[in-house]
Order: structure tokens, then C-alpha cells, then sequence
């Protein structure tokens, strides 16, 4: 990727020199073009004329001394050609335009001269006893000066000074030539690198820059033109699983030659009439047509599975990465082209599940958990914002404790009963929650569902009341405190009798989030419990990096004391651990006499089961709370 990167850098930079060049080089042939313009016009043309006019009135004047001398002209004609002769040569001498020809060929010396004289005949001229024979010394004197006077017109207009001006003259032209032919070598280049760019980003707009495979854009066109022909056609996604923690752990680099070696792979093993793509991160795609049959296809994505798993045990030293595969067909099951991608994407979600085989062709199920997901997604929303009938509530499991301590916990369980779909799983309403950002506000409203139901509660028994809500993932964030807070200011329920219940696979997530939240948490008077302790595979390393206030030992371990001694082994060392660090157990799932008096036996502090009471309704709940506060369950 570097070597690119510093190709691209050299061609702007050769653009940027090349764009100056021309503003650089375009700006001196102006100059250029100015000076000899200017030399031009200032010298062949206005200092032409000034000395071919001053030539030509000193002409004039001459005549007019030889026209007076012979009597054809009187004194009054003789002074004005004296006057002009004069009045030219004083604008010759102090005139700016003829400043140039002035300082060649002592042409200011020969002409200041000739003034002088001029200047000292005037009194001749202009007297009014002038005769004829008067005028032989002038006469005499510009026969003498005008030849000089035609000579430095030679000298400047046609002397080597001229052959000179026209020889600079055609060496500017030449260079100007030669500047120009440099420029349009120059825009032939820039234009060059121009197209070359402009491929390039052609070729980026339909190609993966890493692995030059075509990219999501060119796979999409691809697969609308497949599919507009009614021919059979087969979707094959490739990923690569936890491909993510090779670039974290080992670096991007390595992850990028990795995504190379698939690359590679893939293109080796592509047969006649199997187009690939690389169409994500870690996801590539292969379009099969014209397949003789599903065996055929099935085989090679088979052997290319087969294939893909080896290199990556190869190239990924701890094994973590391996290839899961979602296949789709058109026309049958898919009868267009985004159903046709919307297939292979379950498909692969499917297999990614699949912990054994990792491949996975659609079906009809995998489309029909789909669309319930939708379908619950959806309507979660309209019930979390009140559109519609209610479909949801909630239900309290009671927490018996072992000791009368004159009060009752429970767990708040979230219900919906759906008119057409039946009862809907809660783990599958959270799950619904999560994936389409519903999780705060499906938080608020139990609360707000919550602080509705207390308060129809007699007030002495919401105050000896303990309430367990479960937290999600979304719920688990650094604003939770504060969040609850808001959420308490509008409930009955002080900030004492709420438990929160998390999970795990939550609290790993982040430990230092974790214990920076429990420490607000707590500080407010908010209790803590981890839930279904025992499933997860760092449990004990909760209790130490992590302070909690109860532990709910999960129901698995708790059915089968009765028939697995160890079991019982686990449950009684885990209580006496807890006792030890101050922390409340709680038995979950008992259901049973047996199951009661072994919980009992090993001393847990609350018990919570269909033995005392399935999750109950509000009302339900209220009743059973007073019945349960106003004696004991257990002997102490």
C-alpha cells in the first residue's frame, strides 16, 4: 500500500510542477512577447517616424531656401518651412519616443548641432532686409548636415543596428517558438498523467484498491445483469470469521496480506462462468451461471471451503479465522436480484451460526425468520412509541427470602402478547431491541410501565418491595446512572429498591466502564446482581475484579442437585464464597420440594421459582405481596 500511496504523491506532485511550469513559462513569453513588441513598435515604427518627419521637414526648409533663392517663394512661406524645420527638431531633441534613436550613432550631438545652427541663422531668416544672396551660408551649411542627416536613417533603419534589431527580433520569435513547442510537450505530459488518473479512479469506482477484485458497485451490476436473463444463476458470499481479531492482535498489514492470499486463492480455483468480487471488508461473492447442475456448484463451493480453510489455518498462526459460505439460487427460491442477495446474506447469518459446518444454503425457514424479525421490529417500535392497542406489560417474579426480614423481591419480566404471533419470547423482544436501536427507549418505557403499576400498590407494601430489572447492552453505558436517575424521579420506588441484573458477557465487555458505572451505581444506593451465574466462562473472575451485591446461581445448576452430587458441591461452594464477600445468593429455577429443601440446606438467601410463583401480573403481584409480608416462609 505504500508504494502506491508515494506513486500518487509523485503525480500530484509532478502535476503541481507542471501547472507552474505553464503559469511560470506563459508568464515570461508575455514578457517576452511585451519587450519585443514594444521594440518594435517604439523603434520601427514611432522612432521611424520621428526621424523620417525631421528628415523630411529639414528637406522641406532646404527646398524652401532654394525656392526663396530663386524667387519663386517669398520671405513669408521661407519662415514657415523655417519654423517647422525648427519646431521638429526641438520635438526630436526633447521628445520621449524618439529618446532611443537619440542615444545611437551620435544622432543627439549631429541633430543638436544642426538646431544650433539653425538657431543661429534665425535673425537671418526673419529679418526683413533679407535678400537672396543672404542665404548662401545656410544653404551651404545643410548641404553639408542633411547628408549626415540621411545617413543616421541608414545607419538606424538599415544599418547593422537595424540587422541587429531584426536578428533579436527573430531570435524572440525562435524561442518563443521553441517555448511553445516546451508548453505543448508539457500539456501533452499533463494530459497524459490526466487520462492515466482518470482510469484509475475508473478502475477504483468498480474495483477493491487492495485486492483488485471487483468491488460491491461492479458485483451489484453484475448481478442485475444475470438476473434480467432468466437464467439459473448462483449467489456463493464468502467471510471470513473473527477475521477482525487478526487485525487487532497481529495489525492491519498482516490482515491486509491475509485478505491477499484469499484473494489469490479464490482466483486460482475460479472455473468458466464464475465471476468474483470482493464485496466488504471480509466478505467476498461469486456469481456461478450456467451451472449443469446443483451438484456441480455444490461440489466446487465444497472443495473451495475445503481449500480456503486450509490456507487460513496456514496463515493465521493462533486458528482463529475460518470461512463461513451462504448460498443462494435464482430464479427459484429468488425471483430477482436483491432477493437473490437478501437469501445469500441469511444464508451466510446462518452459517456463521453453524459452528460445525459453517455452509449453509437458503431456505424458506431462514426467509420466514426473517421477515418475523421485521415484522417485530417494527411493531416493537409502534408499541414502545403508543401506537395501537398495548400488547405489552409486565410480569413480577417473587424472590422469596430465606430469613423474615420483612420484605419481598421480584424480577420485573417484560411480556408481549402478540394477536396473531402468539407469545413472544422476551430474549427475542430484546434481541429485536438491540439490532434496531430500541434498547433506551424499551428501558424507559419499563420504567414508566413500572412506576404505573406501583402505583396502584398500597404505599406500605411498595416500600418493602426490592425490584430486579434486567439490562441490556444498550442500557449498559456510561450515562446509565444519571439516566436512572431521571428515570426514578417519576417512581415510587426509591433508589434502594432497585437491583439491576446483567449478565456476563455485559460486564466483560469493558471492565473499566464496568467498574466506574458499578461505583456510581452504587454510590446512588442502586444494588447490582449478576445473573445466570455459572453459564459464562470467567464467572469467578466477576467476583474479584467486580463488586456486586447479589448472584443469581443459574437454574441448570439448581435442577440438578438431586441427581448429580457435584452440582450440589458447586452451589454449596459457591453460596459459602459469596457469604464470605458479603454477597446475597439467589437460587433461580426452583420448581420442586427436593429442589427447595437442598437450596435451603446450603443456606441461599432468596429463592425464586415456579415452587412459590410463576411471573404474575400486577394486580397478581400485588395481592401475592401482601399475602407473602404479612408472615414467614422459613423458619430461621
Amino acid at each position: 500500500m505504500i508504494a502506491p500511496i508515494r506513486w500518487r504523491r509523485a503525480k500530484l506532485l509532478l502535476l503541481a510542477i507542471i501547472l507552474c511550469s505553464f503559469v511560470g513559462v506563459t508568464g515570461w513569453i508575455v514578457w517576452h512577447y511585451d519587450r519585443a513588441y514594444t521594440l518594435a513598435t517604439r523603434h520601427t515604427q514611432l522612432s521611424a517616424w520621428a526621424l523620417a518627419q525631421l528628415e523630411l521637414e529639414l528637406h522641406e526648409f532646404e527646398s524652401s531656401v532654394d525656392y526663396f533663392r530663386a524667387g519663386r517663394i517669398d520671405q513669408a512661406q521661407l519662415n514657415e518651412a523655417y519654423d517647422m524645420a525648427w519646431n521638429r527638431l526641438d520635438v526630436f531633441l526633447t521628445g520621449k519616443e524618439a529618446k532611443a534613436i537619440r542615444q545611437r550613432f551620435g544622432a543627439e550631438l549631429l541633430l543638436r548641432d544642426l538646431f544650433q545652427q539653425l538657431q543661429h541663422y534665425e535673425p537671418l531668416v526673419t529679418s526683413a532686409q533679407l535678400e537672396p544672396q543672404d542665404l548662401e551660408p545656410l544653404h551651404q551649411m545643410l548641404e553639408h548636415m542633411l547628408p549626415k542627416v540621411r545617413n543616421l536613417m541608414v545607419l538606424n533603419f538599415t544599418g547593422p543596428q537595424a540587422m541587429s534589431d531584426n536578428a533579436a527580433l527573430e531570435q524572440s520569435k525562435a524561442q518563443n517558438f521553441v517555448i511553445l513547442g516546451c508548453l505543448l510537450l508539457l500539456g501533452l505530459v499533463m494530459v497524459l498523467l490526466l487520462l492515466l488518473e482518470a482510469r484509475r479512479q475508473h478502475f477504483l469506482i468498480w474495483h477493491d484498491a487492495l485486492t483488485r477484485l471487483p468491488n460491491r458497485a461492479a458485483f451489484i451490476q453484475r448481478l442485475r445483469q444475470l438476473c434480467v436473463g432468466g437464467q439459473q444463476v448462483v449467489l456463493c458470499l464468502l467471510d471470513l470469521n473473527r477475521f477482525k481479531e487478526v487485525n487487532d492482535s497481529l495489525g492491519h498489514a498482516v490482515g491486509d496480506q491475509l485478505l491477499l492470499a484469499v484473494a489469490d486463492k479464490l482466483r486460482q480455483s475460479l472455473p468458466e462462468g464464475v465471476w468474483l468480487a470482493r464485496i466488504g471488508s471480509d466478505e467476498f461473492a461469486l456469481l456461478m451461471s450456467n451451472q449443469k447442475s446443483e451438484a456441480a456448484w455444490f461440489a466446487y463451493t465444497k472443495r473451495l471451503q475445503t481449500g480456503l480453510e486450509r490456507l487460513l489455518y496456514r496463515a493465521d498462526p493462533a486458528h482463529r479465522v475460518s470461512v463461513s459460505i451462504g448460498v443462494s439460487q435464482y430464479p427459484q427460491p429468488a425471483s430477482n436480484a436483491d432477493e437473490l442477495l437478501l437469501f445469500a446474506d441469511l444464508a451466510l447469518l446462518h452459517a456463521r451460526q453453524d459452528d460445525i459446518r459453517h455452509f449453509q444454503i437458503f431456505s424458506r425457514p431462514m426467509l420466514n425468520q426473517y421477515q418475523r424479525k421485521r415484522r417485530l421490529a417494527t411493531e416493537l417500535r409502534e408499541q414502545l412509541m403508543g401506537s395501537g392497542p398495548s400488547q405489552l406489560f409486565l410480569c413480577y417474579q417473587p424472590q422469596i427470602p430465606r430469613q423474615p426480614l420483612g420484605r419481598l423481591g421480584a424480577e420485573v419480566l417484560l411480556r408481549w402478547q402478540h394477536p396473531e404471533l402468539g407469545f413472544i419470547p422476551p430474549p427475542e423482544i430484546v434481541e429485536a431491541a438491540e439490532e434496531n436501536g430500541l434498547g433506551e427507549r424499551l428501558g424507559a418505557w419499563i420504567f414508566r410501565t413500572m412506576s404505573q403499576d406501583l402505583a396502584r400498590f398500597p404505599l406500605p407494601v411498595v416500600r418493602q418491595l426490592d425490584l430486579a430489572i434486567n439490562l441490556s447492552t444498550s442500557l449498559f453505558h456510561r450515562g446509565l446512572p444519571e439516566q436512572t436517575r431521571v428515570w426514578l424521579s417519576d417512581s415510587p420506588l426509591l433508589p434502594e429498591q432497585l437491583v439491576y441484573e446483567l449478565t456476563e458477557t455485559i460486564a466483560l465487555d469493558d471492565l473499566g466502564l464496568s467498574k466506574q458505572v458499578f461505583a456510581e451505581l452504587r454510590h446512588n444506593g442502586i444494588r447490582i446482581a449478576l445473573d445466570d451465574f455459572g453459564t459464562g466462562w470467567s464467572s469467578f473472575a466477576y467476583l474479584k475484579d467486580l463488586q456486586f451485591d447479589k448472584l443469581k446461581i443459574d437454574k441448570s445448576f439448581i435442577q440438578k442437585m438431586d441427581s448429580d452430587a457435584r452440582q450440589a458441591l458447586f452451589v454449596q461452594a459457591i453460596t459459602e464464597l459469596c457469604h464470605r464477600l458479603d454477597i446475597c445468593v439467589v437460587a433461580e429455577g426452583v420448581e420442586t420440594e427436593l429442589e427447595l429443601s437442598e437450596v435451603l440446606r446450603l443456606l441461599v438467601d432468596e429463592i425464586q421459582g415456579y415452587y412459590f410463583a410463576r411471573p404474575l401480573p400486577a394486580d397478581a403481584f400485588c395481592e401475592f405481596a401482601e399475602r407473602q409480608l404479612q408472615r414467614p416462609v422459613f423458619a430461621a
